[in-house]
């Protein structure tokens, strides 16, 4: 089908191609707000600015396809395959992305406001930029979650958005607006999270093995029973943040703010907390094996029941903190 004969049946009214061969083809700016393409192939075609609002590419072939500066507000591209796509700047506000492909896409300041994105696969896919405010990525079921391995969402604004039980290993989040996101059970092992803003996210059993947190800003933010077994928080802000049956083992937290942390139960083995701040921090059954406090501030904290025996405590302020055995040092 030639790019002219749709125009022209899309003008005299219709809409439904759903099945046909697009492939390769020019539409670029074409307006073809609510046209039906389900199952269609355009695979390698040029829709760049194009209007293409309410549209339905459901289980569309969409490979290598160009929707760069499109507007796919509340579009349908449920299990598209759109491997390879260029979706850079383009519009997909309340779009549905549920089990889509989008593996290696290159998304590069999309909008995706409060799309859904549940089941999406976005393994190795260009994200820098991207706004996913309230988008969903929500696991549905055990076997079902959205995978986002080694993709890159660099400075992404992602407030809000809920991707419990994400596929996250290795992602790059560096800089990136991750304030009150859902992370609960996500994998999160070595990802990049250098500067992100993790104000008030929830990280409950969330695998953060050998991530990089380093200048995060974490406060109150919920890691209940989170692993972050050699991942490095270095000057992270983890002010009032929630640590309860957490492990921070071989962690490395030099310079870190844990003021008003509660930290009951964390096992802290061979951790670093040069220089730390744990002003008022809840310490209450900690497992301190050989952990490093040179210099940490402990004014005010409660080590109440805390293992600190084999640790290294040179030169740590204990004004007002409450001690293992239940003494307040003076």
């Amino acid at each position: 089908m030639e790019v002219a004969e749709i125009i022209s049946k899309y003008k005299s009214g219709k809409i439904d191609f759903s099945g046909a061969n697009l492939s390769g083809l020019n539409l670029e700016s074409a307006d073809l707000i609510g046209v039906i393409l389900r199952e269609a192939d355009l695979h390698n075609s040029n829709l760049v600015f194009a209007y293409l609002n309410r549209a339905d590419f459901s289980d569309a072939n969409l490979t290598e396809i160009n929707f760069s500066g499109a507007n796919l507000n509340q579009a349908d591209l449920s299990r598209a395959n759109l491997q390879g796509a260029n979706l850079h700047g383009t519009i997909l506000q309340r779009a549905t992305l549920k089990e889509a492909n989008l593996s290696l896409a290159n998304l590069l300041d999309a909008n995706l406001i409060m799309a859904d994105l549940r089941s999406v696969d976005l393994s190795g896919a260009n994200l820098i930029g991207a706004c996913l405010r309230g988008a969903n990525l929500r696991r549905e079921k055990r076997k079902e979650f959205v995978i986002m391995r080694g993709a890159c969402l660099c400075k992404a604004d992602l407030q809000s958005t809920d991707m419990n039980g994400a596929d996250l290993v290795k992602a790059n989040f560096s800089g990136a607006n991750l304030k009150e996101v859902n992370l609960q059970d996500a994998d999160l092992r070595e990802a990049d999270l250098t500067d992100v803003n993790l104000e008030g996210a929830i990280l409950t059993e969330a695998n953060l093995i050998g991530a990089k947190l380093t200048g995060a800003n974490l406060t109150g933010a919920k890691f209940s029973r989170a692993d972050l077994t050699e991942a490095n928080l270095d000057r992270a802000n983890l002010e009032g943040a929630a640590f309860p049956d957490a492990k921070l083992i071989r962690t490395s937290l030099v310079e870190a703010n844990l003021s008003f942390a509660r930290m009951s139960r964390v096992d802290l083995s061979r951790a670093d907390l040069t220089d730390a701040n744990l002003t008022e921090a809840m310490l209450i059954e900690v497992f301190c094996a050989r952990t490093n406090f040179t210099r940490a501030n402990f004014t005010g904290a409660n080590l109440l029941r805390a293992e600190i025996s084999s640790s290294n405590m040179f030169q740590v302020n204990w004004k007002g903190a409450t001690l293992p055995d239940g003494k307040v040092h003076s």
